[in-house]
């Protein structure tokens, strides 16, 4: 079966962070962060959030010292890369993605998404569909709640 997993460009917010592990549990996804200045997801602020969630052991998370590493090494596993952007036409639930790979969904930083530079790294880009004159965004955790679930539905009901 294949796997959703979920990478993140210099993460921060220990709030965030907690939001990501109890996703990420919650659908066996192992996640990825690069950047030197992003933080451990061992950090005591995302341990006692997560502990307060009941969330069970065995989180997965892997760090890259840079975006163009993680890159690298995902495409050499033979992993499709979609990356968010505001920047594109394409809709997240209408892209025909592989059938025989696993899939990693590509976050920028909390602050300002992916660079365009990175975006350019990846195999799809994608948005997700929203009011506009409502929202203009999705934070990090509500995105990628929202992706990561819609896969992880595909990939084990479908």
């Amino acid at each position: 079966m294949r796997k959703v997993e979920l990478l993140f460009d210099i993460i921060r917010s220990p709030y965030d962070m907690a939001h990501i592990v109890q996703i990420a549990q919650s659908i066996g996804a192992i996640v990825y962060t690069s950047g030197k200045s992003s933080l451990s997801f061992d950090i005591p602020k995302v341990k006692t959030k997560v502990r307060s969630w009941n969330i069970k052991d065995g989180f997965k998370a892997i760090h890259y010292n840079t975006f163009e590493e993680a890159i690298n090494d995902l495409h050499a596993k033979g992993k499709y890369l979609i990356g968010t952007s505001g920047n594109t036409d394409k809709i997240f639930y209408n892209v025909e993605l592989p059938k025989n790979k696993d899939i990693v969904i590509v976050f920028g930083t909390e602050s300002s998404g992916l660079k365009l530079e990175k975006q350019k790294m990846l195999d799809e880009l994608v948005k997700l569909p929203m009011d506009k004159s409502k929202v203009d965004f999705l934070t990090l955790p509500v995105a990628t709640s929202a992706m990561a679930y819609e896969l992880y539905r595909q990939f084990t009901f479908d």
